[in-house]
């Protein structure tokens, strides 16, 4: 959450549709996560009299609620770029919200590679794909970074 509040911060700094977007995916994220983390909790409770098949659906809802937080930041970011199109503003501050955005992303590439490493010691899948994600999202950060200059 606090790498999130810094990525917001270096848009209000900069006023970057690039680092706007970074910033709402990392929300989509995070807010995924712990959705999609209760709902492997409920859908592994066994069946009972309200549900006699299982709770397995809940996946399916935390699906649905993914799919639905990434429509609203893309709307959002089409909404704001649309107005720096309409209303152009320029660029500011690159140097500092570069700074900012450039410290989150290796605060997530070093948070992937512990997770990496642990998944690896526990035999753990989980582990090992979440490292390669926030990994990834390292990748994506430098990008909207570089888009931004």
């Amino acid at each position: 959450m606090t790498l999130f509040a810094v990525k917001v911060l270096a848009f209000f700094i900069t006023q970057s549709v690039a680092i706007l977007t970074d910033a709402l995916e990392s929300t989509v994220n995070v807010i995924a996560g712990f959705i999609g983390l209760y709902s492997l909790y409920v859908a592994s409770k066994p069946r009972d009299m309200d549900h006699p098949y299982g709770h397995g659906k809940a996946e399916f809802l935390s699906a649905a609620i993914e799919g639905t937080l990434i429509i609203i930041a893309g709307l959002i970011i089409i909404y704001v770029a649309i107005n720096h199109i309409i209303v152009p503003q320029p660029l500011q501050q690159l140097d500092k919200g570069i700074i900012l955005v450039a410290i989150t992303a290796i605060i997530n590439f070093i948070v992937g590679y512990i997770s990496i490493q642990r998944g690896k010691k526990n035999n753990s899948l989980a582990l090992i794909a979440s490292g390669k994600h926030l990994q990834t999202d390292t990748y994506s950060t430098v990008g909207s970074s570089s888009a931004s200059c």
